[in-house]
């Protein structure tokens, strides 16, 4: 009898260590994300853009934050809107990939009430040729002096 109490009590006490070892180890949780409703816009690259390529050198994003800085992008396209730049900010991020990108969507996030990360959804195609795609958010002036972290997720 003995020797199957001592058995059990082997089988508890280790299935007991696996669950305390388990409940100590840190668990990566996704953060609190709060996404803050801004107008988005996007386009690809054309060759009328290519005065405003110059804006990205060695830079992703780049802050538009008065009517000059929207010209060659008004002058690109007749779908773009006007923006309040007493209230607004423009914020473009350029994403080039050597496979064609394809546009899935973007926002501005507050994560974990401290964090601005203005995230961008691309996939990536087979297709084998440069593409470029430029995103647009419509940023209130309540953020203009805070980072935005721009996240760019490929599929």
């Amino acid at each position: 009898m003995k020797r199957i109490e001592n058995f059990n009590f082997k089988w508890i006490f280790l299935v007991g260590i696996v669950i305390l070892f388990n409940s100590c180890t840190e668990t990566e949780e996704e953060p609190i994300k709060t996404e803050i409703p801004v107008d988005t816009y996007w386009m690809y690259s054309s060759s009328c853009l290519m005065d405003f390529e110059e804006n990205f050198l060695n830079q992703q994003s780049i802050r538009i934050a008065d009517r000059e800085g929207l010209e060659v992008i008004n002058s690109c396209s007749d779908e773009f809107p006007e923006i309040d730049f007493d209230n607004f900010f423009l914020l473009v991020t350029r994403i080039e990939s050597t496979q064609f990108p394809v546009f899935r969507g973007q926002g501005l996030f507050l994560k974990n009430d401290i964090e601005l990360v203005y995230e961008i959804s691309v996939n990536i195609s087979d297709f084998q040729t440069v593409g470029i795609i430029y995103c647009f958010g419509v940023i209130p002036n309540d953020f203009s002096q805070n980072e935005i972290k721009v996240q760019v997720y490929e599929n």
